[in-house]
């Protein structure tokens, strides 16, 4: 499996999602071993199929509980030549939860979408050692951060995209739009993309990964700065805003606050609509915040599945829900 199959294993998402999807929107078909032995094929080099239950769909994400993935057949993108970078810093954090969907809607579709509040920001550039060239009188206005990939081959059309983008993100609230150029794009987004590790160097007590449909951001992110203050607990963010997906890291060192913070924060997620991980699943340790918030109904049909694809336990035990002794599970 490698890492593809680690990818399929967690349904892994990142950046870029916001335009190709997360693992499974790119995967056509799977060849899988599961728990007892049985070796299955599921899908193929087909663009559609209605021919039975999606079994490749189902261990896509299954955190390595239900299979084995020996054999992935992916679907491919062609990679666009010319890029573009937009910065956009805004006063408030609401003016950035407002905006994303309006930028969505303009029909220039971002390859990349990201939110970074100022803490975050400050934090991640510093971590690279990098200037991303905004103005100390800019930066001491701006609450929080926006950063907008777009791509093409064709060079007029993507300076025309370009300059549309960043008069609407103007009209949508930003204290100004900022072009960056290719290196300090890249500078930009490789620490982003460390924006976790640099959290938890400074201190962090937890990382609270939960995707909201996009037109419930602004809602959860008021919720968010409701419960901290109720919980008095410092949360920083960032987040995949253009598909929905939010991380925080909570600064609580009391034990029961801090998990009190983190149930608040996952709960208000779901009552939004959403769901207690975007990406980074559930693993172990986020175990005891999805039997208590999902619907048992459901959790009980997880057990059963894992139940028909192993039997015995022998993959993965414990991640996801609590291993149970054979003669329950059968």
């Amino acid at each position: 499996g490698g890492p593809i199959g680690g990818n399929i294993a967690t349904n892994a998402g990142g950046m870029r999602a916001v335009k190709y999807g997360v693992t499974r929107q790119n995967i056509l078909g799977l060849e899988c071993i599961t728990g007892s032995g049985e070796r299955i094929r599921s899908g193929g080099k087909i663009s559609k199929c209605s021919s039975g239950y999606d079994i490749a769909q189902m261990v896509i994400g299954s955190e390595g509980t239900l299979a084995l993935v020996t054999q992935a057949i992916c679907k491919l993108h062609p990679r666009l030549s010319l890029a573009a970078t937009l910065l956009a810093p805004f006063p408030d954090l609401s003016g950035i939860a407002s905006a994303i969907p309006r930028i969505l809607e303009s029909g220039i579709t971002p390859r990349i979408l990201e939110y970074l509040d100022a803490l975050t920001m400050d934090a991640v550039t510093a971590h690279v050692d990098m200037d991303v060239g905004v103005p100390q009188a800019v930066r001491d206005r701006a609450a929080a951060y926006l950063v907008v990939v777009i791509e093409g081959n064709d060079p007029a059309r993507l300076d025309a995209d370009t300059q549309e983008l960043a008069r609407r993100i103007e009209r949508l609230g930003a204290i100004d739009v900022f072009v960056l150029p290719p290196g300090a794009s890249t500078s930009l987004l490789d620490a982003r993309e460390k924006a976790f590790w640099v959290a938890k160097s400074n201190g962090a007590d937890e990382i609270v990964d939960v995707v909201v449909p996009r037109a419930a951001i602004p809602a959860y992110l008021d919720k968010v700065s409701a419960i901290a203050e109720r919980r008095g607990s410092f949360v920083a963010g960032c987040g995949h805003a253009g598909d929905g997906n939010i991380h925080l890291s909570v600064f609580q060192p009391d034990d029961s606050l801090l998990h009190a913070t983190v149930e608040d924060l996952l709960a208000a997620g779901m009552q939004l609509g959403g769901a207690i991980s975007g990406e980074h699943g559930i693993g172990r340790e986020k175990r005891p915040y999805l039997e208590k918030l999902e619907d048992p109904a459901k959790l009980s049909l997880y057990r059963r599945i894992k139940a028909a694809f192993d039997p015995a336990g022998i993959l993965n035990p414990g991640v996801i829900f609590e291993s149970e002794p054979a003669t329950t599970r059968l």
